[in-house]
């Protein structure tokens, strides 16, 4: 696999979190009209969901057993599939706090934050360099 696919697989594969983190800033897509280009990005990964029956969990297992634990697929798409999906389960996690202590503000930050992460993480594949967050990154390697 040349480094042109490896880096698209990639960028792919970030728009799962980034689809994810969409319904805690769906406010801020009237307010800013310009962010309805996520959804466009992320409607690939929406139309596989919606199409599968559990779509989360099939398209989270497809991607966990058939990329990550994959050792023919190249590290670099193996990382980037892991830390896609951690990004992912961050943003569940937070999601389950924001339903515990439903404050309106932390429904946009977490949108921020993901959406930054998610969009560092494709600026970096583009120009395909592994993305560094911090945690994630690490948790990534300990994995692979």
């Amino acid at each position: 696999m040349d480094n042109l696919n490896q880096r698209i697989i990639s960028i792919f594969l970030y728009t799962v979190p980034l689809k994810a983190s969409i319904p805690f800033g769906y406010m801020l897509f009237y307010k800013f009209s310009f962010l309805k280009v996520f959804l466009f990005l992320t409607l690939p990964i929406a139309i596989l969901e919606k199409s599968l029956p559990f779509g989360n969990l099939l398209l989270f297992l497809i991607i966990f057993f058939g990329i990550v634990r994959n050792l023919k697929v190249p590290y670099f798409v193996r990382f980037n599939a892991c830390q896609a999906l951690l990004i992912n389960i961050a943003i569940i996690i937070f999601s389950y706090f924001i339903q515990i202590f439903p404050l309106i503000g932390l429904n946009y930050l977490l949108f921020i934050v993901s959406t930054t992460l998610t969009l560092f993480s494709i600026f970096q594949c583009i120009n395909g360099i592994e993305p560094e967050i911090p945690l994630i990154s690490r948790s990534v390697r300990m994995q692979i």
